[in-house]
């Protein structure tokens, strides 16, 4: 019996210990995945613009908590992360010639607590996800 309170208590401490880490774990792997799949819808966006000379309007609705690609006849939207919020978001026309008018879009990780911005670039419609490193906490 006293064995069984011991491992039952090991395993509670364990649980106790391991729980946020595995929650920390799963709000990242979800950030991840958006935006790796604004990086693919992005270039599918690109790949439409050149071959079939498509444009492609890409905005934002806090109603749904996604970013919406839009063309003659594709829509496809990328979910927001509940851990993530976004800032500022302008809406962004890819032309069909594939380019992109400069800009840039802010995200805030409430996961990693830090802000983000979505550096669109000039040369060929290219864009950077840059961290910014003043206000981040890496814990």
């Amino acid at each position: 019996m006293l064995e069984m309170v011991i491992v039952l208590a090991l395993v509670t401490v364990i649980l106790l210990f391991t729980g946020p880490l595995i929650g920390r774990s799963n709000e990242q792997v979800a950030e991840q995945r958006f935006w790796q799949g604004f990086r693919q819808q992005w270039h599918l966006a690109q790949t439409r613009a050149h071959l079939k000379h498509q444009p492609t309007t890409i905005s934002y609705s806090a109603d749904t908590h996604a970013v919406t690609f839009t063309s003659w006849r594709y829509r496809f939207t990328v979910m927001v992360p509940a851990t993530m919020r976004v800032e500022a978001f302008s809406p962004i026309e890819m032309q069909a010639d594939g380019y992109v008018r400069p800009a840039t879009q802010r995200f805030y990780s409430r996961s990693g607590r830090c802000h983000y911005r979505l550096v669109i670039q000039m040369a060929r419609g290219e864009y950077d996800v840059k961290k910014d490193e003043r206000v981040c906490d890496d814990r």
